[in-house]
């Protein structure tokens, strides 16, 4: 991310500058805050589920899916919880579930619209497949 550009991230004025390896570096530690604690610093960067098991990071209009293993090849799609009382947390947080031991990186890609292009939700399946299929071997 350091060595590009979002030049249509509406949340930086004038590109290039400084300010997008400020925000790659954010996302970095909210993703090692996500990994560490188990739910987001929204200082850093929040997350959002997409599709089947994929969610993604977000910081500004930069996006890094990611979903979660084993790291033994298994794979169970982790959704939104959508009642409270079905949560496994208390708190702000209630709404994530309970991801397994491992988060795993599917790919980078910049977002400006609502909807997440559904290029990007298959890049990171076609990402899962082969890193589970690895796993396995």
């Amino acid at each position: 991310m350091q060595r590009g550009q979002w030049e249509e991230d509406p949340d930086l004025e004038g590109v290039p500058d400084d300010v997008q390896i400020k925000q790659a570096d954010k996302l970095v530690v909210g993703m090692e805050f996500f990994a560490d604690y188990g739910y987001p610093n929204n200082s850093y960067c929040t997350i959002n589920d997409l599709d089947e098991g994929v969610w993604e990071f977000k910081l500004g209009a930069v996006r890094f899916s990611f979903y979660d293993t084993d790291g033994q090849g298994a794979f169970t799609p982790k959704l939104r919880v959508r009642d409270r009382r079905d949560a496994e947390f208390e708190g702000d947080f209630w709404w994530l579930p309970g991801f397994d031991e491992f988060v795993r990186v599917g790919h980078c890609f910049g977002k400006n619209s609502q909807q997440t292009p559904p290029e990007d939700i298959e890049m990171t399946k076609q990402v899962r497949r082969e890193d589970l299929n690895h796993d396995r071997a």
